[in-house]
């Protein structure tokens, strides 16, 4: 629910009903699945269609089978992006073409707090739309448009609803407009309405949290192993992650000429004394075997960077993909999926 409030307190669902104008039982008293958890419940066909907004699962879901097996079951797949053919909208039954960031206009806020203005350069080709006006023409076509969008036209509508419902919340935008945010070159919350300060750089700077005490709530937790450990069949650790010249699954990297040139295909990177032990040498072709699937044809760099015992492979590259042979495995409070660490071995391509 918008504005850190909780599923679970009552409090939380009655006041966001008074501001809505609603019944507080429409507003569901547990928060909805985690991205792991839509995956398995469309496995299990509990989930009959999924809608995918701005992101490319095929190539960066942590368990590639696990995410066709699901999109086998669905009834439906919507893909809505600004880039297609991608390995993700291909599979779609409908793909909704979306505006990209200086085709429309809004805010944005990043990791440090900061709301900044986004205004559109230049209009959206083709049949394009910016995401907000997808959303409402489903809306109309679901005949709740004004129900739940009463009067919008504009982004700036979506903005002041921001307002309104995070005043007095600790991330308030009340005292926020388009005119202060531009005028600023961006603002940070919180910015409660009637405030003179230009920004809060620090929050809880007064050791006081928005808890009943005022105090902070940390979670103890063991240490434990990572879940897959190295053994004889597979001996090696494979890390995955990025290179510098791509962005997550190169759906927008992948189509810059000079990265491409730079960075055109997936390596292995190994330590030089488990190459010895192989009898590999540097740019041989390897493939990365786990306990569920195989990478073929992977160049091998050898290097010190990585330990001995452990291998690398950046994971932005759908012809050679990496999650192929990770795993499914979640942190169990954020369910942040662990794309690491899970048990290979390297062969020479071609041995079996």
């Amino acid at each position: 629910m918008p504005g850190y409030r909780k599923f679970e307190s009552a409090a939380d669902r009655e006041e966001l009903a008074r501001l809505w104008n609603i019944d507080a039982a429409r507003i569901p008293a547990g928060r909805g699945l985690a991205y792991p958890d839509i995956i398995e419940a469309a496995v299990a066909k509990k989930i009959r269609a999924l809608w995918i907004i701005a992101t490319n699962p095929v190539v960066s879901f942590p368990n590639i089978a696990v995410l066709r097996q699901a999109f086998e079951n669905l009834d439906f797949l919507v893909v809505q992006d600004g880039y297609h053919p991608t390995p993700t909208s291909e599979l779609a039954d409908l793909v909704l073409p979306a505006a990209i960031w200086g085709e429309k206009e809004g805010t944005y806020t990043n990791s440090e707090r900061r709301v900044s203005k986004v205004n559109a350069a230049v209009t959206p080709p083709g049949e394009a739309l910016p995401d907000f006006d997808i959303f409402l023409r489903i809306a109309r076509k679901l005949d709740c448009h004004d129900e739940l969008f009463p009067g919008w036209s504009r982004p700036r509508d979506a903005f002041d609803e921001w307002r309104r419902i995070s005043a007095g919340r600790l991330c308030d935008y009340s005292g926020l407009s388009y005119e202060l945010i531009e005028r600023g070159g961006g603002v940070q919350w919180p910015f409660p309405a009637g405030t003179t300060r230009v920004e809060t750089t620090r929050l809880y700077a007064n050791g006081r949290f928005p808890t009943e005490d005022g105090r902070a709530r940390l979670l103890p937790v063991d240490w434990e192993p990572f879940p897959e450990q190295p053994r004889r069949e597979f001996p090696l650790i494979l890390n995955t992650g990025r290179t510098v010249e791509h962005w997550h699954t190169r759906t927008k990297t992948g189509r810059v000429p000079i990265l491409e040139r730079m960075s055109p295909r997936a390596w292995l990177e190994m330590n030089p004394r488990d190459a010895s032990r192989l009898g590999l040498r540097p740019h041989d072709r390897v493939d990365v075997v786990s306990a569920r699937s195989r990478v073929g044809r992977v160049e091998l760099r050898v290097t010190e960077i990585v330990a001995p015992g452990q291998v690398f492979m950046p994971f932005h590259y759908v012809e050679t993909n990496s999650n192929l042979v990770t795993q499914s495995a979640y942190d169990p409070y954020s369910r942040e999926p662990n794309f690491k660490q899970c048990a290979v071995r390297v062969e020479r391509s071609g041995v079996r």
